[in-house]
């Protein structure tokens, strides 16, 4: 009886130790599991597989309802409609306050820059993750997707 609860530990300490976690993965790799996981979740929401997810398949998923309305005069969400647009940066709340704070327009913030956001001052070497001594808008949407938390299973 004992063997299965030391396996799952061992399991456990490996996925904590080998970086199996999204918030272990470099940046380049957290928007490729991100679409990778808004892509298996579309194909397991799409139940009658026409590649549209329509108002009755997103019953509980409470996001892609609100991202659903948003689409005007459409019913149904695509696949592409789950991506971020075009590798940008989304939020348009951390935009305005990222182009607020980057006083010479070089869309970089520096340490001085930072500290009109006081969260982003107090943790600025973990947002700058080339440590360039500048954060970028990107560099702050890597770390957002990295800490999101995981898609529950059901």
């Amino acid at each position: 009886m004992a063997f299965p609860l030391r396996f799952g530990a061992v399991l456990v300490l490996l996925g904590m130790v080998g970086g199996l976690g999204p918030a272990m993965a470099g940046p380049g790799q957290t928007m490729r599991l991100y679409n990778n996981r808004m892509e298996a979740l579309f194909l397991r929401l799409d139940i009658n597989k026409d590649g549209r997810l329509d108002a009755g398949e997103l019953k509980g998923h409470r996001a892609l309802r609100r991202r659903l309305k948003r689409k005007k005069g459409r019913q149904y969400l695509l696949i592409d409609d789950l991506k971020p647009s075009a590798g940008q940066p989304g939020g348009r709340r951390l935009k305005r306050r990222f182009h607020r704070a980057d006083s010479d327009r070089d869309q970089r913030l520096s340490r001085v820059e930072a500290a009109s956001i006081p969260w982003l001052s107090r943790q600025f070497e973990g947002f700058d993750l080339n440590r360039d001594g500048h954060i970028t808008l990107q560099e702050l949407w890597e770390v957002q997707r990295s800490l999101a938390p995981p898609q529950r299973r059901p």
